[in-house]
């Protein structure tokens, strides 16, 4: 089943299991939180709840990529294609250095919970990670990684130095349960290194008498591996991670007949569920009634990732969030030790995308300098409506007010 915490953690599981993610984001609330940090929450939120464009407070979590570099090929990564990277004009390859990161903890990490110290690369292969996540962790601030764990085998030294890096959640990708599946996505890893790293990472913390960091088993579900989810459990619960995280992935549309998992009655025994299931049921489906009193109403969500939260790829590059890394054009800023990211954070770029979160911008009007244009968010009340759809009543009018000022305009 499907717990109703779904849409914000990306999980597919019972109500218990994704309250374990939820109390973690409450463990880092509570444990670094301090008045000014609790202040600046509240503002953040109020601007939110209101669709401000102007933000009193600043970014309260923080995206961080310390190194694009990844030991691994899976063939549609965050951007899809990796080999993007390299391209003429593209961002390329790299690896911040550890005073750089410092400089940006300075500035935002009296505002911060978090900082989800990971983007498109992994951050466990090059040693200034280390320090940048001592250096966060020492100032009040809950550290957050997501690692492949394949890159070599951890012996003592290595696995103390991970449990005492001051990591509070350990998100570990590992999308199988034998090497067969496993590196159908995973190309170039090893699924039998992963388990005896997470097997280390469990008996060093138990050796150390830490609790954290917390090891959460991240299992990507895909129609070549759906039918190890038992075995994955049982590896989950024999190994002794705090958690195995089932979720379905968003699956690029040339890549999804060959990927998606399979309904019921493609695959004997198992049944797709939430997004994944609708999308692999609409084939054959029974058509639904049409008649208007039977439709439901449509809801759709404003994004938060333009209040809450702000993403700096390896070389300082600023975007709204972790899309559109590859490419350079569309950063809204490149960070330096001169820069006050207070005067971006309210400048005229973030308040246009502001507004396109709160769907006040129509899709004509949408720049698209900004990684936010290609999104299906923003748009996603728009083209409800332009099908005939029901939205919820003030999403609707909002949207056709919109509308009206784009055609007066025009």
């Amino acid at each position: 089943m499907r717990g109703p915490l779904n849409r914000i953690f990306a999980t597919t599981g019972s109500l218990a299991t994704q309250a374990k993610i939820a109390r973690r984001y409450l463990y880092a609330f509570l444990r670094h939180g301090t008045p000014r940090k609790y202040w600046n929450f509240l503002n953040v939120e109020w601007a939110r709840w209101r669709g401000n464009a102007f933000v009193r407070g600043m970014p309260y979590v923080l995206k961080i990529e310390s190194t694009n570099i990844c030991n691994l090929e899976c063939p549609f990564c965050l951007d899809r294609d990796r080999s993007q990277f390299k391209a003429e004009g593209m961002r390329g390859f790299g690896r911040m250095r550890a005073d750089f990161f410092k400089a940006i903890i300075d500035q935002l990490g009296p505002y911060a919970f978090n900082v989800n110290l990971y983007g498109s690369g992994e951050p466990l292969l090059f040693p200034e990670a280390y320090e940048m996540m001592r250096y966060a962790a020492d100032r009040n601030i809950g550290v957050r990684i997501s690692s492949n764990l394949s890159m070599r085998d951890f012996d003592d030294e290595l696995a103390a130095r991970i449990v005492g890096a001051g990591i509070e959640h350990l998100i570990i990708s590992c999308h199988g349960a034998s090497q067969e599946t496993y590196e159908k996505y995973q190309v170039g890893g090893d699924f039998e290194r992963v388990l005896r790293n997470m097997k280390k990472l469990v008996e060093t913390r138990r050796r150390l008498k830490r609790r954290l960091p917390f090891l959460d088993w991240q299992f990507l579900i895909f129609r070549h591996n759906q039918h190890e989810l038992e075995r994955a459990r049982a590896l989950a619960r024999e190994l002794g991670v705090d958690l195995l995280r089932l979720i379905y992935p968003n699956i690029p549309p040339e890549h999804k007949e060959a990927w998606r998992p399979r309904a019921e009655g493609e695959a004997a025994g198992y049944q797709a569920q939430g997004e994944a299931g609708k999308a692999a049921r609409k084939e054959g489906a029974p058509a639904q009634d049409a008649r208007p009193e039977s439709r439901a109403v449509i809801r759709v969500e404003r994004c938060s990732w333009p209040y809450r939260s702000i993403y700096f790829n390896w070389d300082g590059g600023i975007l709204p969030c972790c899309d559109g890394t590859t490419t350079p054009a569309y950063d809204l800023a490149k960070f330096d030790a001169t820069l006050d990211v207070r005067a971006i954070w309210n400048g005229p770029h973030y308040a246009k995308i502001r507004r396109y979160a709160n769907f006040e911008v129509a899709p004509a009007d949408m720049e698209k300098r900004y990684t936010c244009a290609s999104c299906l968010k923003p748009l996603a009340p728009f083209l409800v409506l332009e099908k005939g759809m029901l939205l919820d009543p003030q999403v609707e009018k909002k949207i056709k007010q919109t509308l009206g000022r784009t055609r007066g305009a025009g």
